[in-house]
């Protein structure tokens, strides 16, 4: 029986919806649903009572569910015990992609000037609550995520970095006046957006939903989850997009994307360095993160 089964239960019993359950695994509503029948055919009983809006366990579900929320931890456990027997130098990290493009290379550049040494350095990309469930599985031991203020922390420490400039951005071909714009002139156009579950998707809902409109209120929607493939198809006059302005600074100063706003709508979104514990002053972890901090000239505190 896969771990990875057991959370998927677990998830879905925590949002009551395959479909939400699905947005914060990052995997499909149907493999959500597999994984399930797969658990509850191996038990041989039913788990998860689907007949409602809501789902719910059922009695045998509940027993199971306290069960793979201990083995969960149990596993956590061992990821870290095992990794501390290594004498080798490695560091685990992920971060949302709009930071891993515009601003990771430079502080791995510098990281590694300073720390030649290192084995192993690990870096993935994933959407932010995604980020921190593996945070909290052992699977990374920092994250860097940009986030809506109401994200749950659950207790984990985390740091406040600068928060994270959103603009909307189009071709010149597409003759949309740079500067501020009413939402009805890009609203003339195709949009090109990430999938759900990544913030930048998630404030412009949130702008729209203020606004009394909709993403679907645009000429076409097209869902894209690559930065490069997202400004490719917008330098190519393909559509608008919502997206980090640090991503797209270089074509906005050769003057190959022009950058708008919508009077009323929220611009910056939140930026965090995340970790399970403070580390020793010359640990990998903390040096990392030391590093992050002085990149946006942040000094580190103990």
């Amino acid at each position: 029986m896969e771990t990875q089964y057991l959370r998927t239960l677990v998830m879905a019993a925590q949002e009551g919806s395959f479909s939400k359950a699905a947005i914060k695994l990052n995997v499909t509503q149907s493999a959500v649903s597999q994984r399930t029948k797969s658990l509850e055919s191996c038990c041989g009983v039913k788990l998860l009572d689907r007949s409602g809006a809501i789902i719910q366990p059922t009695v045998a579900g509940r027993v199971a569910i306290d069960c793979a929320q201990r083995i969960l931890k149990l596993e956590e456990q061992m990821l870290r015990e095992l990794r501390s027997l290594t004498d080798k130098q490695h560091l685990y990290i992920c971060c949302t992609p709009a930071f891993g493009v515009a601003h990771l290379p430079q502080i791995v550049r510098s990281f590694t000037q300073e720390n030649s040494s290192i084995d192993e350095l690990m870096f993935l990309f994933d959407a932010p609550l995604q980020a921190l469930d593996g945070l909290r599985a052992g699977e990374f031991d920092v994250a860097i995520i940009e986030h809506l203020p109401n994200i749950d922390f659950g207790g984990i420490r985390h740091l406040d970095l600068p928060d994270d400039e959103m603009v909307f951005v189009s071709a010149p071909s597409l003759e949309i006046p740079a500067g501020e714009v009413a939402l009805s002139q890009l609203q003339q156009h195709s949009f090109i957006i990430r999938r759900a579950g990544c913030s930048c998707r998630d404030l412009l809902s949130l702008n729209l939903e203020a606004a009394g409109s909709d993403i679907d209120l645009f000429r076409k929607v097209m869902v894209l989850d690559d930065f490069n493939l997202i400004s490719d198809e917008v330098l190519a006059g393909s559509g608008v997009t919502f997206i980090s302005r640090s991503v797209v600074a270089k074509y906005l100063a050769a003057g190959t994307l022009r950058e708008h706003r919508v009077a009323g709508f929220e611009h910056y979104r939140q930026r965090s360095i995340v970790s399970l514990a403070c580390e020793s002053p010359t640990s990998l972890k903390r040096m990392f993160m030391e590093t992050v901090m002085r990149y946006f000239n942040i000094e580190m505190l103990a």
